[in-house]
């Protein structure tokens, strides 16, 4: 990607993030009895499958303990995926995710039945992603970000490999998701495009804190445009996640990931500088460099955090439930529209809690967003 086209990048990131604000905006502040305008973003968890185990996801106590024959059972089918793609608006953005997407046998077909009709982003380990599914993938891809098709690509590295194998539980695990990302930019530039754009997630957690100073350097080699770093969370360990009323939750009831604090301002300042100076666009969470470190050392207040995302958001999970939040459920795929569920009786209650408080659970989510965010 030249440099010109990773400004482009940047630019487009940015504009993405100030037309969400400003969507959510006016229902957020103005919209009576928690009504908002049609979902802009769709995450659609195709599967929960997934052929790697790593420590922090939030699905590995399910991964270990559901038989692999059970594991499929109940997801929504090609035919019923395709039905629900083509609720999604024109101007809609649709992220695939899982588990492991290309697990499914149709993923490919559900990928480009989408870019059709939207952009599409994926997120994937990329240890499948074998060179025709590399090339296939990129032949869905626009020559320029913001038109439809496949605009963004995206993995999760933690660490260089054999620690990265370690936290993945699956030796070799590093070379086949790098090798993945390489595959992506070689057909990128095979086929002369700025997209699919790479990006990859990378999880501040103590087994790798030593190391993510490394990073930079070794995904910027591969041909990754972007890292994303991210907060660890484990709020989905809490029993009864997602069943239960959001406001009955209890800080207590979650092991809060911790991270000793100088530690982490010395991993984040080498870090950001080293990205710098790779030439690699790094991103944070959302929140001020002070907050972060709170995360991991005191915890965050969450009155100085505000949520959105029920504004513009719509999960479809495996099964087809619906969430605007994985806090709440409001429905099912396979008995209601999207247009239905999306400003139902139950998320407009959610969205009025929303607005007055956020949950004991909140902190760590990747959706969180501190209040002073547009200062700095």
């Amino acid at each position: 990607m030249s440099t010109a086209e990773h400004e482009n990048l940047i630019s487009m990131a940015r504009l993405y993030e100030t037309a969400q604000r400003a969507y959510s905006a006016i229902p957020y502040h103005f919209f009576k009895g928690g009504y908002s305008f049609p979902a802009w973003h769709y995450y659609f968890e195709v599967t929960r499958r997934c052929n790697l185990r790593c420590r922090m996801c939030q699905y590995i106590e399910w991964l270990e303990n559901m038989p692999a024959t059970q594991q499929k059972e109940g997801e929504l089918t090609t035919e019923e995926w395709h039905h629900v793609i083509d609720q999604a608006g024109r101007l809609s953005f649709i992220t695939f995710t899982g588990g492991e997407p290309f697990v499914r046998q149709d993923f490919l077909e559900l990928l480009q039945h989408a870019s059709r009709k939207a952009r599409t982003h994926f997120i994937s380990n990329t240890t499948l992603l074998t060179e025709d599914r590399a090339e296939a993938v990129v032949a869905l891809a626009p020559k320029k970000m913001g038109r439809l098709g496949l605009n963004f690509a995206g993995t999760s590295i933690e660490a260089p490999g054999e620690l990265h194998d370690e936290i993945r539980q699956m030796p070799g695990a590093f070379e086949r998701s790098m090798n993945g990302v390489r595959l992506l930019r070689i057909y990128r530039e095979k086929a002369g495009k700025s997209c699919p754009a790479i990006h990859v997630t990378t999880v501040l957690q103590t087994a790798s804190i030593d190391v993510l100073h490394l990073m930079p350097k070794l995904l910027k080699e591969a041909g990754v445009d972007v890292m994303n770093l991210v907060t660890e969370t484990r709020i989905f360990d809490v029993p009864g996640f997602g069943e239960r009323d959001p406001v009955s939750y209890r800080r207590d009831e979650v092991h809060w990931p911790k991270i000793e604090r100088g530690k982490l301002a010395q991993a984040l300042d080498t870090t950001i500088a080293n990205a710098k100076s790779a030439g690699i666009e790094i991103r944070l969470p959302r929140m001020p460099r002070e907050a972060l470190l709170d995360y991991y050392d005191q915890g965050l207040h969450l009155g100085q955090f505000e949520c959105r995302n029920p504004w513009n958001t719509l999960i479809v999970g495996r099964q087809g439930d619906a969430y605007p939040c994985w806090l709440v459920k409001i429905g099912n795929v396979r008995e209601h529209t999207l247009k239905e569920l999306w400003n139902n009786l139950t998320v407009r209650e959610f969205r009025q809690t929303c607005q007055k408080h956020l949950f004991a659970v909140c902190p760590g989510c990747c959706f969180l967003e501190h209040k002073t965010r547009r200062k700095y």
